[in-house]
């Protein structure tokens, strides 16, 4: 539409300049002197200069065009490009904020992301949104054990299998964390301990069953859990806490362990 719009005044240009050729032409005879078809040669004269400066309006009016079509182009080449560093700047602060809340070892979220779920989920149960849920600590046993036999690589696979049974075993909604050390946590949302109990129970099993392959040689893992229930009027420290209690406790009802042995 623009472009039309500008053809359509050089055209209108070129028309009034031939005109005032045209209407020159007809002031004057052959010889220079002024022609008989006009009466008044001082109208003439004046007719001639407003025709010329309609001439240049529109001219003037026409460059206007251009440049503001131009303007209208370049504006659109700057708002372009504004969106896409915006949109580059926003997948440069969402790759921060991930790293920020995520164990770099497991590829779980760490001690801080977990907290910031956590407080989410009981900000849920507050506004009833959610009936609460199910707060499952884990400690590695025989982690120490591992890394002063094997070495810290061996410990640190065993870390990364413990955190892909973790990862296994929730929901989309839930969160599993490591929050450093041989220390996972693990947060079952909106749910209870009744209803959740099949699954911690099939938790346990699972941590208490894995072992790792490490150059010829299986490696058992086994862990320990603490169970809290959690829910409107909850505080995050006191879950914890509870939590951490019920894993010691735990801890301490386990039979005692045979000598350390690797399985070839």
């Amino acid at each position: 539409m623009t472009t039309d719009l500008v053809k359509y005044r050089q055209l209108e240009k070129a028309t009034v300049t031939a005109g005032v050729a045209l209407f020159r032409d007809l002031l004057k005879n052959g010889d220079g002197t002024a022609s008989p078809v006009v009466r008044d040669g001082a109208e003439a004269e004046k007719l001639l200069k407003l025709l010329e400066q309609q001439a240049l309006e529109r001219d003037g009016h026409t460059r206007t065009m251009s440049g503001a079509v131009a303007l209208i182009k370049y504006a659109h080449k700057m708002i372009e490009r504004a969106e896409s560093v915006i949109e580059a700047q926003g997948r440069r602060i969402e790759h921060l904020e991930h790293l920020a809340t995520t164990d770099e070892l497991t590829g779980l979220k760490n001690r801080r992301g977990f907290y910031e779920a956590f407080m989410m989920e009981l900000d849920k149960c507050e506004r009833g949104l959610s009936q609460g849920g199910l707060l499952i600590l884990i400690d590695l046993d025989n982690f120490k054990t591992v890394n002063d036999t094997h070495g810290h690589m061996a410990g640190d696979a065993c870390l990364r299998l413990t955190a892909k049974a973790l990862g296994q075993d929730i929901r989309t909604m839930d969160v599993a964390a490591r929050l450093g050390g041989d220390e996972f946590v693990l947060l079952l949302s909106n749910t209870c301990k009744e209803q959740a109990a099949g699954r911690a129970q099939n938790l346990a099993w699972q941590l208490n069953h894995l072992s790792l392959a490490w150059h010829g040689e299986e490696i058992p893992v086994r862990a320990s859990l603490g169970l809290r229930q959690f829910g409107a009027g909850d505080k995050a420290e006191h879950i914890f806490n509870a939590a951490d209690i019920a894993l010691y406790e735990n801890k301490q009802r386990k039979p005692k362990k045979e000598p350390y042995t690797v399985n070839r």
